[in-house]
């Protein structure tokens, strides 16, 4: 990554330039791949910023003339439930280091950053400059320097269950976790150790 990208957190760019500068900052951010993620952006980011529910922050990169919005990524706190079952012995010493069993469920509660949503912007000529792996990298470089303070080593998503997703998620060193929730509209949970 150049030192040509940095990021802002939303609820900042909302206090410097007023919810209808960012509203049209947001507005040049486009995901055909992923109506969801367009949608959250342009929809919901502020109000969950302005609530604390969740903080988004926007990776844009400096052309010279004007920053230029090239993805997002929203993080929030929430607890993990991982049931031991089939975990092998080293990472059921890992999950213990930062998590308690639950004497009532039998699972393992982690409390996790979720990074809930990820998002690169593909209506700019500049999105061929940052790719997704680059950008779940900065979210996860995120997470690494929230939790020198709060303690932790290790991050989640949640993604669709598809091959595309996986792999993805795979190549960037998380795992398939078995959870102890059930019925979530096929969404399966992936935890990276940091």
């Amino acid at each position: 990554m150049t030192s040509e990208f940095f990021t802002l957190k939303l609820q900042t760019a909302i206090e410097a330039l007023s919810v209808e500068g960012v509203t049209n900052i947001l507005s040049t951010f486009s995901c055909s791949i992923n109506d969801d993620i367009e949608r959250f952006l342009k929809e919901k980011s502020i109000e969950f910023s302005n609530k604390g529910i969740a903080r988004t922050h926007l990776v844009l990169f400096d052309s010279g003339s004007r920053f230029e919005l090239m993805g997002y990524y929203t993080l929030t706190n929430k607890i993990l439930s991982i049931s031991p079952e089939g975990l092998s012995n080293s990472t059921k010493k890992r999950v213990e280091r930062f998590g308690v069993i639950d004497s009532h469920t039998g699972l393992y509660n982690v409390p996790t950053p979720l990074i809930a949503q990820l998002g690169k912007n593909f209506s700019s000529e500049l999105s061929a400059h940052i790719n997704g792996d680059e950008l779940l990298q900065i979210a996860c470089d995120k997470v690494v320097e929230i939790q020198d303070e709060l303690g932790c080593k290790l991050v989640y998503i949640e993604c669709d269950n598809t091959k595309s997703l996986i792999d993805f998620y795979s190549r960037n060193n998380f795992n398939i976790m078995e959870s102890g929730r059930q019925g979530d509209n096929e969404l399966i949970q992936m935890i990276r150790f940091l």
